[in-house]
């Protein structure tokens, strides 16, 4: 498994000139490709099922070839879901902190 790093995500509760907002996790973000060093901020809205260590802890994220061969024999923090076509996201639990996986299939 080849993991590529994407971004840094930070949970914040404050107001940002926002990029989008992602339906499925009931988030708004910043586009981290926008960013010199890749960062992107989320805010969740109050009704966000996404767990508790996703909505309050940074998260490390990187592309990755398989959902579900990143995902394989790790602890799943939530379905994986999908926030734009052809987009696939995972969180997972690694060693206390969160890890985001994206798949992006043309």
């Amino acid at each position: 498994m080849d993991y590529k790093f994407s971004h840094i995500g930070i949970p914040t509760t404050e107001d940002k000139n926002w990029d989008g907002y992602c339906e499925p996790g009931k988030f708004k973000y910043t586009d981290f490709a926008k960013d010199e060093y890749n960062v992107e901020y989320v805010k969740f809205d109050k009704d966000s099922e996404a767990h508790e260590m996703v909505k309050t802890m940074p998260h490390v994220s990187y592309f990755v070839d398989s959902i579900e061969e990143a995902i394989e024999g790790k602890e799943l923090l939530g379905a994986i879901f999908s926030p734009a076509e052809g987009v696939r996201v995972a969180y997972v639990e690694h060693k206390g902190s969160p890890v985001e996986f994206l798949e992006i299939k043309s």
